[in-house]
């Protein structure tokens, strides 16, 4: 029993140091723009990619913790998804967008997550 539990924490060690395959070489930019009112999102996968999915949840910071404002998904054949979207966007507030992509390589889906904090 003791080299069963013993087993059991080294797998749990290792697992919690996975990290996403293509992770390094996923870009993920976006931006928030107070004159067009709009949002964007822009996910580049490997140059090996075939498809690329994007789900993305704008936040307005709050003095205590945050509102969300607006969320918008796309999908794309190739290794680049974009959209922006429109939203309600104040001046001087800060704002969070939450990414979470998925790029299609080599018959897997990889899922990578980033956080973009912008100021108006």
């Amino acid at each position: 029993m003791t080299i069963a539990m013993a087993l059991t924490m080294t797998v749990s060690a290792f697992a919690s140091d996975v990290r996403p395959l293509y992770d390094s070489e996923t870009s993920i930019v976006g931006s928030v723009n107070m004159s067009s009112q709009t949002y964007s999102v822009k996910v580049s996968g490997p140059l090996d990619a075939t498809k690329v999915k994007l789900d993305a949840t704008l936040y307005q910071k709050q003095l205590i913790g945050r509102k969300e404002i607006s969320s918008m998904s796309a999908s794309a054949s190739g290794r680049t998804c974009s959209k922006s979207q429109s939203a309600a966007i104040e001046k001087g507030k800060t704002y969070v967008i939450e990414v979470t992509a998925q790029v299609y390589v080599d018959g897997a889906w990889d899922t990578i997550e980033e956080t973009i904090t912008a100021k108006t």
